[in-house]
């Protein structure tokens, strides 16, 4: 097995485990698995019953839900370090989701029963884990109220000031998706970045990068109320 791909470096790629002591590492390490998807390869489809942790430890994963007449929505987007079916930990349903491979993508498995006997020997991983649903809880709150309440400039303006870093915006996926996971068509994506260009708020540097030029104005379409 390629070095990058061993187990050891997966389960230290996620978050809820950076701070875990080695010996309790290694007990993550050896109860974990690789599986390689190739690009349209299912994780999990809708009304599976899951009984792993899966941790993104290489490509990308797209989480969708349909509505009733069959329009998809994209949830989110996960890459390296990112993880899914924790909710399955602490209660077992089936899922309303699709968690599908938009790339070559190799995912580490953590077996449910195995996990959750070394949560019950590890306070700091249940705290963790915790931490980490409620992070997701408001993350999840937070689209739906701009699904609801926010026209299409302020989302567009709330997804460029959530992904940017020092200025610079990098579309980690396509515009489909991007586009898709705010409620609104690619074509209005694509007008709301062409116009807020246009403003002078941001320079398009090329497909996947943006430069932002002003936080303020990007800000005050989100909240007018700050003028």
């Amino acid at each position: 097995m390629r070095k990058d791909l061993e187990p050891s470096n997966c389960i230290k790629a996620v978050p809820i485990f950076k701070n875990l002591s080695v010996d309790e590492l290694d007990k993550i390490i050896m109860i974990s698995k690789h599986k390689r998807l190739e690009k349209g390869d299912f994780i999990y489809q809708s009304g599976d019953v899951l009984n792993s942790l899966y941790v993104i430890h290489q490509g990308k994963v797209k989480v969708t839900r349909y509505s009733d007449d069959g329009k998809e929505q994209v949830i989110r987007i996960l890459s390296h370090g990112d993880f899914l079916g924790e909710l399955a930990l602490f209660k077992e349903n089936s899922v309303s989701t699709y968690a599908e491979a938009i790339e070559p993508t190799v995912v580490c498995l953590v077996e449910n029963s195995s996990l959750k006997e070394l949560m019950g020997q590890s306070p700091a991983l249940s705290i963790k884990m915790m931490n980490e649903l409620l992070s997701r809880l408001d993350r999840a709150e937070s689209m739906i109220e701009q699904s609801n309440l926010y026209s299409a400039d302020a989302k567009v303006a709330r997804l460029l000031l959530d992904l940017q870093m020092h200025d610079l915006v990098y579309f980690k996926t396509t515009k489909i998706n991007l586009s898709s996971q705010l409620g609104i068509t690619r074509e209005t994506f694509s007008r709301r970045l062409k116009k807020f260009e246009e403003l002078g708020y941001i320079k398009v540097i090329d497909n996947k990068t943006i430069k932002i030029l002003s936080k303020n104005k990007l800000e005050l379409i989100i909240n007018p109320d700050l003028i």
